[in-house]
């Protein structure tokens, strides 16, 4: 069993960390479209958003505050285990509630005919952190916003959502209400895969190098055989 020396952890251990993505880094989120999916006045998204200049889709889960399209505004983000400073704070079961509405949105998002649930899917986000989103809905709307809250499982875990960033605007004086923009939910596609895939690479290097470094150093220890 070959044994490193904490100095040459340390080096492998910072090595590995220049490789990890920004996940709990400030960013900032660019408001681009809003889509052309309207229901009680609103946009209902999905929307689209670049995050640090990357274009991306978002899901909001604010209906207290508004975003403008092309506004910039600062964001903090989260993952479910960071939920103390998402804009609602940490509400567990609630953001995984929205996170299990959000990609049955996505998966119906895309298509026309789709458009009335991706509506009731989106209030439903909404009036799970804010009932009077609900408001200037009609009797009919009210109805298939139910009856997505209805289907939501009951046995939701964090582990299911483990894809899932949260971009909390930063700069809400006031909590939710204040803030410059809306926090909004991004699943984070197959390309985070790729990432992942360069942090394993990065780390397997650093350890070959370690190891390396060791077997030299026994070598040059060990008596000569001639």
């Amino acid at each position: 069993m070959i044994c490193f020396n904490l100095k040459w952890w340390g080096v492998a251990a910072a090595v590995l960390l220049c490789f990890v993505p920004g996940a709990f880094a400030g960013s900032s989120l660019t408001m681009t479209g809003a889509g052309n999916n309207v229901m009680g006045g609103v946009y209902v998204g999905p929307y689209s958003a670049t995050v640090n200049g990357v274009a991306t889709t978002v899901i909001c889960d604010d209906f207290k505050d508004d975003s403008v399209i092309g506004h910039t505004w600062n964001v903090t983000t989260n993952n479910f285990s960071t939920l103390g400073s998402a804009l609602w704070g940490n509400q567990t079961v609630a953001y995984e509630q929205a996170a299990w509405l959000t990609l049955q949105m996505l998966s119906l998002s895309g298509n026309s005919s789709n458009n009335t649930q991706v509506g009731y899917l989106s209030f439903a986000i909404w009036s799970i952190f804010d009932k009077a989103a609900l408001n200037g809905l009609n009797s009919t709307q009210l109805a298939g916003v139910n009856i997505w809250i209805n289907k939501i499982p009951t046995n939701l875990t964090l582990s299911q959502f483990s894809n899932f960033v949260i971009l909390t605007p930063q700069g809400c004086t006031n909590g939710p209400g204040s803030c410059p923009g809306q926090e909004f939910l991004e699943v984070i596609m197959p390309e985070g895969g790729a990432a992942a895939s360069y942090l394993l690479i990065a780390w397997l290097a650093c350890l070959g190098a370690v190891l390396l470094r060791s077997w030299r150093r026994m070598q040059e220890a060990s008596p000569s055989l001639s």
